[in-house]
C-alpha cells in the first residue's frame, strides 16, 4: 500500500492507494530543451525521479514515460510497442490531445508565461532539439513510453485508478498534454502531482517578478487548488524533498 501525504488548499489528506493500481506518469524529461536553463534542471532532478520510479516499479507500479515528439527514437521497444497495442475506448468525456487552460474552472495562471519562460540572459532561441527522454531514468521491461491518450488506454485496460504526474513543465505540460492532469483529472483518474519533481517555464523578469523557483511554487498552488493535490519524493522514497540548486528561498 501507498501511504501518501497529499496536500491541496493548504491542507493535507492521507491517501492510500494499491500500487498495482497506481501509474507513474514522466512528463517531458527530455534529454535536451531548448531553454539551457530547463534543460540543466532537468539533469538535476533526473535522478531522484529515477530512484522513484525504480521503487514504485518494485512495488509493481505502472511506468509511463511521455517525451513527447520522441516516438520514432523508440519505435521499435517492447515499450513503445505495449502502449501501442492498448485497445481504444469510449469515454464519456471525449478524450483529447491537448486541454489548454480553461478559465472558467482555473482563472489565469498566477505566472506570466507569455513569452514561453526562458529565465536565462540572453534568452535561448526556441526550437525542438529534444531526441528521447533523459538517459538518467532508465527504461525497463513492464514500462510503457506513448505521447498520447494511448497512456489512457492502457491504464483503463490494466485497472490503473490513481496517477502520480511528475516532469515539466509545470504551466505548461503537466497540465496540458493528453496524457496529463487536466486529462487525467476530467477523466476521473485519481491525480497527484509529484511537486518536488517538476519546474515550471517561468521569467522572473515578467509579472508576478519573483523568482524562477517562487514562480514554480505558485504553479503549484493553482494545481492544488483547481486539478487536484500534490506530493513530494519523500512519501516514496524518503530522504529529503528534492531543491534545485539555485533554489535559494
Amino acid at each position: 500500500m501507498l501511504i501518501l501525504t497529499a496536500r491541496s488548499n493548504s491542507a493535507e489528506n492521507i491517501l492510500r492507494w494499491d500500487p498495482q493500481q497506481t501509474a507513474l506518469v514522466i512528463c517531458d524529461i527530455w534529454d535536451r530543451h531548448w531553454c539551457a536553463g530547463a534543460t540543466r534542471r532537468v539533469g538535476e532532478m533526473a535522478g531522484r525521479l529515477n530512484d522513484v520510479a525504480n521503487e514504485l516499479r518494485g512495488k509493481g507500479a505502472l511506468i509511463v514515460h511521455c517525451p513527447s515528439d520522441t516516438m520514432e527514437f523508440y519505435q521499435d521497444t517492447p515499450q513503445r510497442k505495449l502502449a501501442q497495442q492498448a485497445p481504444k475506448i469510449e469515454t464519456e468525456i471525449p478524450l483529447q490531445r491537448g486541454i489548454a487552460l480553461d478559465p472558467k474552472r482555473e482563472g489565469a495562471l498566477p505566472i506570466d508565461d507569455s513569452d514561453d519562460g526562458c529565465d536565462c540572459e540572453p534568452v535561448c532561441p526556441p526550437g525542438g532539439p529534444w531526441k528521447r527522454q533523459h538517459a538518467a531514468i532508465a527504461i525497463e521491461p513492464g514500462d510503457a513510453i506513448t505521447d498520447s491518450v494511448e497512456a489512457i488506454y492502457l491504464m483503463r485496460q490494466r485497472g490503473i485508478q490513481n496517477a502520480i504526474v511528475s516532469g515539466v513543465h509545470t504551466n505548461m505540460c503537466v497540465m496540458a498534454r493528453p496524457f496529463a492532469i487536466r486529462q487525467l483529472v476530467l477523466q476521473g483518474f485519481g491525480a497527484v502531482l509529484l511537486r518536488d519533481l517538476t519546474d515550471a517555464m517561468y521569467n522572473p523578469r515578467r509579472a508576478p517578478y519573483v523568482s524562477h523557483f517562487e514562480g514554480t511554487r505558485r504553479v503549484i498552488a493553482h494545481i492544488e487548488k483547481h486539478w487536484c493535490p500534490s506530493i513530494t519524493s519523500v512519501a516514496l522514497i524518503g530522504g529529503e524533498e528534492f531543491r534545485f540548486k539555485g533554489d535559494l528561498r
